[in-house]
């Protein structure tokens, strides 16, 4: 079995699970597999995908996850079918605010009164279906209903790049910089941006955190950080030094329960946080930069 046609195993679940499995599998540590991917699934629930060169490989690390349970899971060979495509086909559109983010099935169902953003299932986390993504573009679309015009904008970890192609649609001037430390994210939001007529727009570029050329010593009046718990307060003094003042951060990709953690973390570095309504067990937090 060559690399180019690995065996994937995949795996159904809730998202407090989803992120757990992702570890187990070696996504924040010692990769047992080729690579670990996180999708979006319909009903609230995420796809867990790990890639093996053999399907031996794949069925002994799955043996491992006994202490889990709540999951679904299959083991096929890649070439056989897209599941990853498969699965996220019978996603709904979504309705963020003025955003309308849906796949190729529903671009008949557009609303008029709305923005839209065309994602297609993809190698990078996010289609807008997760409470994360869909809970920085309704702050977002908030407020731009309340007239915030950011001229700086950083999407920081932006998988499919949605936050990022949100923001080149409704501001024209903007400066737009979207990093992650994916490459195959980066491939998927310049071909999304595409997709969605801003090419262009996008300054996308491959970053751990703030360690990149295209974000030194630079501010930025919005920053998204749609990441995880951990990470995000990780990076807070970071995020709080690239925040312009007066600037806008909204960080999301924190389970309800972390929330409060998240928020002190990020008031003790600089911000005042006010948390917003949660969506499907995840909370987002707008933070503001005192000027």
């Amino acid at each position: 079995m060559t690399l180019t046609t690995p065996f994937a195993l995949d795996i159904i679940t809730t998202p407090d699970i989803a992120f757990d499995l992702a570890d187990a599998l070696g996504m924040e540590g010692e990769m047992s597999a080729l690579g670990v991917t996180i999708f979006d699934a319909p009903s609230g629930k995420m796809l867990v995908q790990a890639l093996f060169q053999s399907q031996t490989d794949a069925e002994t690390v799955l043996a491992s996850l006994d202490a889990f349970s709540g999951f679904d899971s299959k083991i096929h060979q890649l070439p056989e079918t897209d599941w990853v495509s498969e699965t996220q086909s019978g996603l709904p559109p979504v309705i963020a605010g003025r955003f309308f983010v849906h796949g190729a099935h529903d671009s008949d169902k557009i609303p008029e009164d709305k923005i839209a953003i065309h994602v297609e299932a993809g190698l990078a986390f996010g289609t807008g279906h997760h409470g994360t993504t869909a809970g920085c573009l309704q702050i977002f679309s908030e407020r731009l209903d309340r007239g915030f015009a950011p001229n700086r904008i950083l999407d920081l970890g932006c998988g499919a790049g949605i936050l990022a192609i949100a923001a080149a649609k409704t501001l024209s001037a903007a400066n737009i910089i979207a990093t992650d430390i994916d490459h195959d994210a980066i491939m998927v939001t310049e071909q999304n941006a595409t997709e969605n007529a801003v090419p262009g727009r996008i300054s996308a570029h491959v970053a751990d955190g703030f360690d990149s050329p295209a974000l030194k010593s630079r501010q930025f009046d919005l920053i998204f950080a749609n990441i995880l718990a951990g990470p995000l307060m990780g990076l807070a003094e970071d995020i709080v030094s690239a925040t312009a003042p007066d600037g806008t951060v909204v960080l999301s990709g924190i389970l309800d329960e972390k929330a409060e953690e998240v928020a002190r973390c990020f008031e003790k570095a600089g911000l005042k946080v006010t948390p917003q309504s949660s969506i499907e067990g995840w909370t987002s937090l707008l933070a503001i930069k005192a000027q």
